[in-house]
């Protein structure tokens, strides 16, 4: 409005310009085409040119209002009342449903503006772009529904980020979350949404930073809670690890113990965080440190990955190891598991047929190739080749697929 009435004033102007009555003898212009010569006051001439230019805007403007005009109404023949374009929306929802990401686009598009929702008509209408292949297409249309409702700018946003993971651009998932939480810092939607990126990325440390906020807006179960935090405490110890691994050996148990101690005591009980604590102190040599925390935990909790760990401890007093896990198969006298451990554990004592008969026995509870393994390399370092080899075929046709039924020659010994 304010530069129609700038134009009327300044077209006004010009036309007294053009008239004489304002500064009358500004001058003249000549145009000389070919053999022809036009003459004219320099005012006039301004005049007729700001004519042209105002007639050939007002031709725009008609050719633009005429077309807006039969876009509305090929829509409304098309598409009908809000009532038609809320059904004509609901088919364009099955199609995106059913996989027939062109005609959901297509009907999700032409209705965005008609239905009293648009923002799901413009989600699945970008997601199925992206199915498509069109990932400029999907940036697009989510750029012009975030420019003609702002308010929607963070479930866009979050939309934006989501197709950028699943294109494996990290680095731009991660800005357009950052950017979200830094306008919306208490969004769920976005706390959600930065949780999952950091899950995928197995970013313990940032993930630990907004754990805080899941709990408290409930984005998890009470199982999916508790169980991404026993993650972020596991990833935490191998962080922890993987730094203590760098340091002095004789500063490696205390720096690990500061990291165990700021993990809350219910999941020093959780078997995976206890395993993920003694494979660290395994790591930095710190076995005898491991022991007492295995023993304990494996005292009130039975868990076969934390009495795998318990076998390949290398401990000074081995054989009082032993008689701790003998002590247990009372407890658990057919667990495969503990009787590898133990088998193991014999090596360890250079025990060998003690060793030959828990592998054994632990086979004939659960045949295992990790098993097969151990009692294969024992029978060959004890000379007993023939069995060795024997037991190296079982393992392999435990771990190799089933082979089809097919023609073999015949023997001839």
């Amino acid at each position: 409005m304010k530069k129609l009435i700038v134009f009327i004033i300044l077209l006004i102007v010009l036309v007294l310009w053009g008239f004489g009555v304002i500064f009358p003898d500004a001058g003249y212009v000549l145009v000389i085409l070919g053999q022809k010569t036009v003459e004219t006051s320099l005012w006039f001439a301004c005049f007729s040119v700001l004519a042209v230019a105002f007639a050939w805007w007002l031709a725009t403007r008609f050719v633009h209002i005429s077309w807006s005009i039969a876009q509305r109404l090929t829509d409304f023949f098309v598409f009908g009342s809000m009532e038609r374009a809320s059904k004509r929306a609901a088919s364009g929802l099955i199609d995106f449903l059913s996989g027939d990401w062109l005609q959901a686009r297509k009907k999700l598009l032409r209705t965005a503006t008609k239905v009293e929702s648009p923002l799901v008509n413009y989600l699945a209408a970008a997601r199925a772009s992206f199915e498509l292949g069109d990932q400029e297409e999907a940036v697009k249309i989510l750029s012009d529904a975030q420019k003609k409702y702002v308010h929607f700018a963070v479930p866009i946003g979050v939309a934006q980020a989501k197709m950028e993971l699943s294109n494996g651009r990290y680095e731009q998932a991660k800005t357009i979350l950052v950017g979200l939480q830094q306008k919306a810092p208490k969004h769920p939607i976005v706390i959600n949404a930065l949780r999952e990126f950091y899950e995928t990325r197995q970013d313990w440390l940032a993930l630990n930073d907004i754990f805080p906020q899941v709990k408290k807006y409930k984005l998890c179960s009470v199982a999916e809670t508790i169980n991404m935090e026993s993650s972020i405490m596991v990833g935490q110890l191998q962080l922890a690890s993987d730094s203590a691994a760098r340091a002095p050996l004789e500063d490696r148990l205390l720096l690990l113990r500061k990291v165990w101690s700021k993990i809350p005591s219910f999941q020093q009980r959780v078997p995976r965080v206890v395993a993920a604590y003694a494979q660290a102190l395994i790591h930095n040599l710190q076995d005898q440190e491991a022991e007492v925390v295995l023993r304990k935990t494996l005292s009130k909790t039975w868990d076969d990955s934390l009495i795998n760990l318990y076998g390949i401890l290398r401990v000074t007093d081995i054989a009082d190891t032993i008689r701790t896990a003998e002590a247990w198969l009372k407890y658990y006298p057919q667990n495969a598991a503990l009787l590898r451990a133990l088998g193991r554990l014999s090596l360890r004592n250079q025990l060998w047929g003690l060793a030959r008969d828990y592998f054994q026995r632990s086979l004939a509870i659960h045949k295992n190739a990790e098993t097969f393994a151990e009692l294969a390399r024992l029978l060959h370092n004890l000379g007993d080749t023939a069995k060795s080899i024997e037991v190296y075929q079982a393992a392999l046709q435990l771990s190799a697929p089933a082979l089809p039924d097919l023609p073999q020659p015949m023997k001839t010994y």
